[in-house]
């Protein structure tokens, strides 16, 4: 209900808190399953068994990866965590320091990229998995050398999940725009490695069968 979605307006919402098992599946056939949560980190990881670290603030980019490409970690210097709790539209700054390298006797090659992020006023999306009250966060990422916009990020976070059910973005330097809508949420012994692969099979050949909204959260 679009009442529903303004009465967040008034009630704070916090932090997400991801556990341990649970697990995203999403339009575009990728899977996202959590195998730590430390310290305000979660690890998250792939079918493929790559992983990688990130805050709960999932406007944040990926802290720490590794990949066949080589490793890749950043530090963010600023207050992205400004934009908790959710009690009406807010907004930050941060910097984020990029370092990477292809092998471990290789030194680290640096870049780094200013942030504006920003929540926005709740509204109602209406998605195959269902309907559901969301914030919407926005981020712009700038290059720090002539402040050229780089990217627009934008995540549509629905509480009644505790995760985002749609995220887009456009890439101004490729010129491409990208939407991808959370298809399924499964956890504990629901989210094993065999039934998340099937779902996935199933998404990216466009024959899975959404459950209900009542049941599409467990």
């Amino acid at each position: 209900m679009i009442i529903a979605a303004l009465a967040l307006v008034t009630q704070p919402v916090l932090l997400p808190k991801y556990r341990e098992s649970d697990a995203f599946i999403y339009s575009d056939g990728r899977v996202e399953r959590v195998v730590k949560v430390n310290r305000g980190m979660v690890t998250w990881s792939g079918l493929s068994g790559q992983s990688y670290v990130r805050s709960h603030n999932f406007v944040e980019p990926i802290a720490k990866w590794r990949s066949q490409a080589g490793v890749g970690k950043r530090t963010i210097f600023g207050k992205p965590l400004a934009l908790w709790p959710f009690a009406g539209p807010k907004s930050t700054r941060f910097r984020v320091v990029t370092e990477t390298r292809r092998k471990p006797e290789a030194g680290w090659k640096r870049s780094v990229t200013l942030w504006t992020c920003q929540t926005l006023k709740p509204r109602q999306v209406t998605l195959a998995l269902g309907s559901y009250a969301t914030i919407p966060f926005k981020c712009d990422r700038y290059s720090a050398t002539n402040m050229r916009l780089l990217e627009r990020i934008e995540w549509d976070y629905a509480p009644d999940i505790g995760h985002y059910v749609r995220r887009s973005s456009i890439d101004y330097i490729r010129s491409t725009k990208r939407t991808v809508e959370l298809i399924a949420t499964l956890t504990g012994p629901a989210a094993s490695r065999r039934r998340l692969a099937a779902i996935a099979r199933a998404v990216r050949k466009q024959s899975y069968k959404i459950d209900p909204p009542e049941s599409s959260s467990q």
